[in-house]
């Protein structure tokens, strides 16, 4: 009797054996993807504020030494017009008639826009070209204006 309690024992610990196994092998069967969203983070975050300043027109501003930051023109609703070089006018990102800017800087205003407009100039711009853009912001009734300017490089 005593030799048959002897034999029930060694064949409970291979079976142990097996089911401790299986479970090592389910903690290890996961795939770790930290790593690669670690990267595409780090390549998002390199490669964002490449792409998100689509909001205004490409124009070479003029350099003033004493020209202060405004915060205001990177907003959304802003009323920002742009001349180019070739006398182009844009109102925000499309390309309008002169004859229908204060049309649209009213629909602006009444749309919940600031009562400002600021005036994105290419340094290059005849002067008429930019006087012509001027006489049209006042036929729209709009009293404050701001011409955006760069820092010279030094």
């Amino acid at each position: 009797m005593g030799g048959s309690k002897i034999s029930k024992m060694p064949s409970a610990q291979p079976q142990f054996k097996l089911s401790a196994l299986r479970r090592k092998n389910e903690l290890f069967c996961q795939i770790d993807m930290w790593g690669f969203v670690s990267i595409m983070l780090a390549l998002l975050c390199m490669f964002l504020p490449i792409t998100t300043d689509t909001r205004s027109v490409s124009v070479d501003r003029p350099p003033a030494y004493h020209s202060t930051s405004m915060p205001g023109a990177l907003r959304e609703d802003t009323m920002q017009i742009s001349v180019t070089r070739d006398g182009n006018v844009y109102f925000r990102n499309d390309q309008i008639m002169l004859q229908d800017l204060p049309e649209e800087i009213r629909r602006g205003v009444r749309n919940g826009a600031e009562k400002r407009i600021y005036l994105n100039a290419d340094a290059r711009t005849k002067y008429g070209d930019t006087i012509a853009v001027l006489d049209q912001i006042r036929l729209a009734g709009i009293e404050k204006g701001t011409l955006l300017t760069e820092q010279p490089s030094q």
